[in-house]
């Protein structure tokens, strides 16, 4: 499968990045894998995960999921944590029209270091302003 030209805005530098990453985020058609928590599903893009997660990127790596693209979330956290933090990966923001509270920010903290996110340092200080807000 290519790419169309029109598609993709890089050329626009990190705003057409931003804006190329959002209408991906929101092709839910396109998402090849789902994480499953809480018996709800959380549909995302497979290179996405590999990009932004170390965890998923060797997950991925060794093959460890089953033949449907599907994973369940051991990480014990709540539903809103984790569709925050599959926002994150594709923003680089929190997604303030959904639920934001304490509880899920310092769940964040947790899962952030559990998925071995690759932007920790700028996260870190995102997260400290958002606790500050709250």
């Amino acid at each position: 499968m290519g790419f169309d030209s029109n598609w993709i805005e890089s050329k626009k530098g990190r705003k057409g990045l931003i804006k190329d990453l959002h209408q991906l985020y929101q092709q839910q058609e396109t998402k090849d894998f789902t994480i499953i928590i809480e018996e709800k599903e959380i549909k995302v893009h497979k290179l996405i995960l590999i990009i932004r997660s170390e965890l998923f990127k060797g997950m991925f790596l060794l093959n460890v999921q089953d033949s449907t693209n599907r994973v369940h979330d051991y990480s014990k956290k709540s539903f809103e944590t984790l569709d925050q933090f599959i926002y994150f990966l594709y923003h680089d923001k929190f997604d303030k029209s959904k639920t934001l509270n304490k509880k899920i920010i310092e769940e964040f903290e947790d899962v952030k270091d559990y998925y071995q996110l690759n932007q920790n340092s700028i996260l870190d200080l995102i997260l400290l302003d958002l606790i500050q807000e709250i």
